[in-house]
């Protein structure tokens, strides 16, 4: 079924990457938007990982870029920045007008930020019932009463309100601090309830798709012309830093995986076929639930008391894979399901490279010189480049395992083409009996 944007909305709920100012722009502080025409307001104190933080804004006086940069070197989060490090992010109001992506990528592109990855992304869902038909609240009540069992996940948390007559679940969560991804369903009617909460630019929203027809007083109209007050759920996918690819895992229902992976970048969310398109890839691997079933008793009357016995251990329920799936999107007929990958595990750093990358960084940071500068700016590049290879696992990147390597040969003298360089990488890589 296709998406009726009408009847529900998907949108980005937070959105921030890690860049690296350019050797031409640096330092692009508060004091170099200024010069450039921008109209900044600078924050007196900055965070635990950097010294400095200040907004953008617009001819309003609205925030529409909040820039962290400057690490503070006596920070324990400082291994890994560099001195160009920063962190970009839109704030909440922004996602919500017109192209946020796009708005993004063409800042970063006209200030010549060297974009390094998305931080963090959250994707957000908001509609009033399931495509099944079935109630959020209801849904959450029966999760919770253990009628479904959810794939993926395990770690849970729950919220609601304790009455004498009933409990009222309103929020949901799966995963935890350090996961890649973690997912909420929550009641956002609720939330936007609470005068600390209101977020009017969700509100407009809501009304323009067709969620609800009034914003002031969250109503809607049904089909009998009735007057109602709808309660609007939504479903969020929070991915973090450790996100590194899409990889196709399923074309029409039939299991077919595929070895390239598209690298998490913005691109993937730049228009909004592709944040739905991402929402499906996350639902189908995220939001996915069983149905708990009991196994079929065979063997009479002895069989079935023996089975009451276990009804309130696994002993007497169906393994996961083996109960029916519930029901609750419609997916886009013959949307290739991807599944989000993570960066792969570190081996564990030299902790000479590191010491000593540390020990130029600050080398660097102490001396005006161009030519000491630039011998530090080398070293630390050749360091980072050398570690670099350490992220790369071996299968589906081995071309890029390939690539790297040949430039690594190529910056070190290699006088051969990099062409023959490259064929002989792959062809070490592809050897069975070496790896």
């Amino acid at each position: 079924m296709q998406n009726d944007e009408k009847t529900r909305v998907c949108n980005i709920d937070w959105l921030e990457v890690y860049c690296l100012e350019s050797n031409q722009r640096y330092p692009c502080n508060a004091e170099y938007f200024e010069r450039a025409g921008y109209s900044v307001r600078q924050r007196e104190y900055g965070t635990r990982v950097y010294k400095e933080m200040f907004e953008i804004l617009n001819s309003d006086g609205d925030p529409i870029i909040e820039i962290r940069r400057n690490p503070a070197s006596g920070s324990s989060d400082f291994n890994g920045l560099v001195e160009q490090s920063c962190h970009i992010r839109l704030p909440n109001w922004m996602l919500y007008q017109g192209n946020p992506v796009q708005f993004l990528q063409e800042f970063l592109l006209k200030n010549d930020y060297i974009f390094k990855r998305i931080y963090r992304i959250d994707i957000a869902y908001d509609f009033e019932l399931f495509d099944s038909g079935d109630s959020p609240a209801r849904f959450a009540k029966r999760y919770l009463a253990g009628r479904y069992r959810k794939i993926n996940q395990c770690f849970l948390s729950a919220h609601g309100n304790d009455t004498w007559s009933d409990c009222k679940w309103q929020s949901l969560s799966w995963g935890s601090k350090s996961s890649m991804v973690t997912t909420k369903l929550y009641n956002k009617t609720l939330e936007l309830s609470e005068s600390k909460n209101d977020k009017p630019w969700i509100k407009t929203c809501w009304m323009v798709n067709g969620l609800i027809d009034n914003p002031m007083s969250m109503t809607k109209r049904n089909n009998l012309g009735e007057v109602y007050k709808p309660e609007i759920w939504r479903v969020e996918f929070a991915m973090m830093s450790q996100a590194d690819g899409w990889l196709t895992i399923e074309m029409n229902h039939a299991n077919k995986p595929y070895k390239q992976t598209i690298p998490h970048r913005l691109s993937m969310f730049d228009s909004p076929d592709k944040l739905w398109q991402r929402f499906q890839d996350l639902a189908y691997n995220y939001f996915h639930f069983k149905v708990k079933t009991k196994k079929k008793i065979r063997g009479g009357i002895v069989a079935e008391s023996l089975s009451k016995v276990h009804s309130d251990n696994d002993e007497g329920w169906q393994r996961k894979d083996r109960c029916p799936d519930k029901i609750l999107f419609h997916w886009d007929e013959g949307h290739k399901f991807m599944k989000l990958s993570a960066a792969p595990s570190m081996s564990k750093p030299s902790r000479d490279d590191e010491s000593l990358k540390r020990k130029l960084i600050l080398y660097r940071m102490s001396h005006a010189d161009q030519k000491v500068r630039l011998a530090c700016d080398t070293l630390i590049q050749n360091i980072e480049r050398v570690a670099s290879l350490r992220f790369v696992p071996l299968g589906d990147n081995k071309d890029r395992l390939a690539l790297q390597h040949t430039l690594a040969a190529k910056l070190n003298g290699d006088e051969r083409a990099a062409q023959d360089i490259l064929q002989e990488m792959i062809e070490l890589l592809n050897n069975k009996e070496l790896f």
